[in-house]
This record gives C-alpha cells, structure tokens and sequence, in this order.
C-alpha cells in the first residue's frame, strides 16, 4: 500500500492520501483512530471526513475485516464513485479456516456486498484471483504483483563467502509462516553444522519455537536474533547461503522480493503465488511440507560459492523484470486509468 502510494504521488497523472486507524509517528497519513467497537476499528471521523471530501476519482480500499473498508464502499456508491478493494490474501482459504465462524458471519452479513459493488476487485496471486472468483464469482478481478522499488535498496552489499555459513528466515514470527516444518527440516537436513538465523520480533510464539528447537535437540543451531532494519537487514539478506520462507499461504511477500533484489537464493512455497519461474531463475519453490523443504534445504547447503553466486544473480535479474515497481507500475496507472 505505502509503496503504490508513493508509486502514484510520484506521477503526474493521480495524486494519492493514505487514511488509517493506526501510524507511525514517521507517517505521513491521515489518522482515524478507533472510537469503540475497537476490534472492527470503528471511527465516525474516518466516515464523516470521507463524506466532506471533495475532488475525490477513485478509493482504493485494502483489506477487508474492518470498518473502514465497509464505511468506504458505501460512501463510493452513495457518491457513484468508483472503487477498488484489495483483499492482500485475507480471503485466502488458509485464513478463512481462521475463527471460521466468525469470519462466515461477517462475510455473509456485510462483506460479500463490499466485494459485489468493486468496480475491480484486485488479486496478487493467481492463486488469489482464482480463489476471489470462486467465492464472489465477480468478473472483473485483475491480478498484478506485487512490487519492489529497486532504487531504494542499496548497491554496495555483496555475497561474502568468507562469512559464516547460515540459512536465515526474516518475516513476523506466526504460524502461517512455516516456521514449524522449518525447525523440523533443521533437525533432519544432512549438514549439522550449518545454522538458521530467525529474524524478527519476539512474541509467544516464538517461545514456543525454543521449546521445540530444544525438543529437537538443535538450540545451538538456531539463533533469534530480534528485529532488525536498514542497512544491517540488507547485509544479513546478502550474507546467507539461502533465504527461506515456507509460508502455508503468502500474497507473494514482500520479503522475498527484497532478499531475491539483494542476490540471495531464495527457498519459499508455491503458496506465495510466486511465477513458477522462480524455479528457472536461481530460487527454488516447493510445496509447504516438512520433506520438500529437507530436500531443498540440502541442495541449498551443498551449493558451491559460484553456483550460490550464480543463482542470487539470476534471482535478482528475475524479479528486476518481473516485480519491480521500475519495470511494471505502469499497470497501476493502466488499472486506473480504466476508471
């Protein structure tokens, strides 16, 4: 969201304000905060502020569980404003299975006439948009990426082989991420002396991972590093043998995109909606299963220092073309202008 922004006010075609229950301090967005119903986000300010706009072509309304979503749809229609919705993998079977109940409710009551009345209803994946047919049956879902701003990545980190040897999974440390089958392959993948860096912020979870790991008998071969940002998060993506992130479901990740950018060979599912072709170009996708990713894992460890070279290079190259913001924003503005 924050980079199609900046996508679009970088133009000059359409100008863009991001409005939010919740920002940074660093933020430069317009703040609603939640008044009551805090679990569904609710602001009469958001609504009335919306109401008041004028000049107003286009929302574009991300996700799809909260207040301001519903409160903007109805607003677009009182005013034959047209409007995109973008579930961000929210309505992904995975979730859905999530507080099922709860989510059916909701779905039935109020969102399915959210989705109905989207003038576009935007996919990530194909995996994504096929899903989004199959509950809403809406004929106009298009699917774009994705993206990553190449510029702003920095340009003097490299693969420095003389560096320790270490696998490293960098994303918010859930469930859904696959960390599970991960500790399991760790246990089983053939070289023993290779170490996996767990990087994020720590949270119960978390805990629960130690207890396995020591259960495994491979705590000496996990280090949880915390959060980590800038500069230090890029030489850590450089620095690994392999990326991995065995996500159950993904709308692509931004994470795998900035580690492939950065040159590092990058192991994830066919559940991130990723091209098939990362398989030709340097990664390696698999199905979310604790011997799929063993095996990928140790053909990643057996990787020479100039196959590693060469695969980081090709990765890089691949998403270059494919799911840069440099290359392919021109969609957006395509999408748009459709309007």
């Amino acid at each position: 969201m924050v980079s199609l922004n900046d996508y679009i006010n970088s133009g000059n075609l359409y100008s863009s304000t991001i409005l939010t229950n919740e920002k940074e301090e660093i933020d430069n967005f317009l703040e609603f905060k939640s008044e009551k119903f805090r679990f569904w986000s609710y602001a009469k300010a958001f609504s009335d502020h919306l109401r008041a706009a004028t000049a107003i072509d286009i929302f574009h309304l991300h996700g799809v569980w909260m207040h301001t979503q519903h409160a903007s749809s109805k607003i677009a229609e009182d005013n034959n404003i047209p409007y995109v919705i973008t579930a961000h993998g929210m309505l992904q079977p995975w979730y859905l299975a999530d507080k099922k109940l709860k989510k059916s409710i909701y779905l039935n009551l109020f969102l399915r006439s959210v989705l109905k009345n989207a003038n576009i209803i935007h996919a990530i994946t194909t995996l994504e948009r096929d899903n989004l047919y199959k509950l809403t049956g809406h004929h106009n879902i298009v699917e774009i990426p994705n993206f990553i701003h190449l510029n702003q990545l920095p340009r003097n980190i490299s693969y420095d082989p003389q560096e320790e040897d270490y696998l490293l999974f960098l994303s918010r440390i859930h469930p859904g991420k696959g960390l599970d089958i991960l500790f399991q392959a760790m246990s089983k993948i053939e070289n023993k002396k290779i170490k996996l860096k767990v990087v994020g912020e720590e949270n119960s979870y978390s805990e629960l991972l130690k207890k396995t790991a020591r259960s495994l008998r491979i705590e000496n071969r996990i280090e949880f590093v915390g959060a980590v940002y800038g500069n230090d998060k890029y030489r850590l993506f450089a620095n690994a043998k392999a990326f991995v992130m065995p996500s159950y479901s993904e709308a692509i990740g931004m994470v795998n995109l900035e580690a492939a950018a950065c040159k590092v060979p990058v192991i994830t599912t066919f559940a991130t909606g990723l091209h098939n072709d990362w398989n030709n170009n340097g990664g390696i996708l698999i199905a979310p299963t604790e011997n799929d990713l063993t095996a990928a894992i140790n053909k990643a460890v057996s990787w020479t220092i100039q196959e590693r070279i060469q695969r980081g290079a090709m990765l890089s190259d691949f998403v270059a073309a494919k799911y840069s913001w440099e290359n392919n924003g021109h969609l957006w503005s395509e999408l748009y202008n459709a309007l």
